[in-house]
């Protein structure tokens, strides 16, 4: 009753969540006119990254939220696991809502030490700085996920407001960063 009085407009999104692949929204974007650069037309290609913007607009046409799922890997961060039938791929997702674009990203993580190693390596991370993370996968570790929720952003979408910068507890300015 709380967010409908906030938010009169809320409905609780349909079920299944729409997935689509990355290269499948690479595409979406060149066949709706979602450019890479709007002034020249420039479209997008395998291994672009999708900007806020555009993320937001394809989202906002689909009118649905999306599970965008399988980036490519030199997109995203070191420590997650490659898809096994396309080790170009990371088992990875984001949560994107229309209104808002993403508010959840997430992905399974890298258990093989070497596999990880050679992602510090590729990255530029110190591993020493590392070293209990790389002792989980030495000694033993399971397959597991992790991922973020953005709350300013799940806010944003919970109550219908056009932007970020309306919703933390506290305003921030270029001269204070904190309470």
């Amino acid at each position: 009753d709380m967010i409908l009085e906030m938010n009169p407009k809320f409905k609780v999104p349909a079920r299944p969540i729409k997935r689509m692949d990355y290269k499948d929204a690479i595409q979406y974007c060149r066949d709706n006119e979602i450019y890479k650069d709007f002034d020249t037309k420039t479209h997008f290609e395998m291994d672009d990254d999708i900007p806020e913007m555009q993320e937001r607009m394809m989202t906002d046409k689909i009118d649905e939220p999306i599970f965008l799922c399988r980036f490519p890997y030199h997109m995203k961060s070191f420590y997650m696991a490659r898809c096994p039938e396309d080790n170009h791929l990371t088992e990875s997702v984001d949560l994107l809502m229309p209104g808002v674009g993403e508010i959840i990203g997430g992905s399974m993580r890298e258990t093989d030490e070497q596999k990880l190693m050679d992602g510090f390596k590729s990255f530029g991370v110190p591993p020493e700085t590392f070293y209990w993370y790389i002792d989980q996968r030495k000694f033993g570790t399971n397959p597991h996920g992790g991922f973020g929720l953005g709350l300013e952003r799940f806010l944003c979408w919970m109550l219908n407001v056009g932007h970020i910068r309306n919703i933390p507890l506290f305003p921030r300015y270029l001269n204070r960063a904190k309470p």
